[in-house]
């Protein structure tokens, strides 16, 4: 048996960390890698977590897509970029069965997705972060509409393959994985500190000693 590779397991392991960090704590730390707000989630509502896999679809190709879909490895996440179209859904109900069955963590996609109700289903469906829903979707066409594993553009963020993608209620964060390690111990700090001072101030305590006034 192939031991486990030194970085796979470091990947691992912040990977693990960073699915204990509370989001919103991650926003009092970085600038960069907070995807557009209105891609929000739609799908299971649960804690999202794992590394990017990237499709730009260049044209409402299901059949490229569904190449990506089978290319997918456990703990990914599918990042969809639609190219500015926000009308043909790419992700359906046969789409999340396919991405579950691969092991996926869930589904970005920088425009809109349909069977909503097949997406929160705690049997079949995943966490799901996009736009908006439709009747309208992808098509079968000849599978030459995407490229596959290239950079792409989700809500005003780059995202690259192998970075870290992480949703929850409150939006989707994409950065590399050495950006997230600089700043998840500082998190993990804050964290682990916030249910004291919310205790202090629920108990009435001056606010002036308690909250950062400069």
């Amino acid at each position: 048996m192939t031991a486990p590779d030194q970085g796979d397991l470091v990947h691992t392991a912040l990977l693990e960390r960073l699915e204990r960090v509370d989001l919103p704590t991650l926003g009092h730390l970085l600038e960069e890698g907070f995807v557009d707000p209105a891609v929000r989630r739609l799908g299971q509502p649960r804690r999202m977590a794992g590394t990017a896999a990237t499709l730009a679809l260049d044209a409402p190709d299901a059949t490229a897509l569904n190449h990506a879909l089978v290319a997918l490895r456990p703990g990914e996440v599918l990042v969809v970029d639609m190219g500015g179209d926000h009308t043909h859904a790419p992700i359906g109900a046969v789409t999340i069965a396919a991405a579950r069955a691969r092991g996926a963590a869930g589904i970005v996609v920088d425009g809109v997705v349909t069977d909503v109700d097949m997406l929160t289903d705690p049997h079949f469906g995943l966490p799901v972060h996009a736009r908006g829903t439709s009747c309208l979707t992808t098509k079968r066409l000849d599978g030459r509409g995407g490229r596959h594993q290239v950079p792409v553009d989700i809500g005003g963020v780059r995202v690259a393959p192998g970075d870290l993608v992480l949703g929850d209620a409150n939006g989707v964060i994409a950065l590399p994985p050495a950006a997230l390690a600089a700043v998840v111990h500082q998190a993990e700090l804050s964290d682990a500190a916030e249910p004291e001072l919310l205790r202090r101030i629920r108990a009435g305590e001056d606010l002036r000693t308690l909250l950062h006034l400069g």
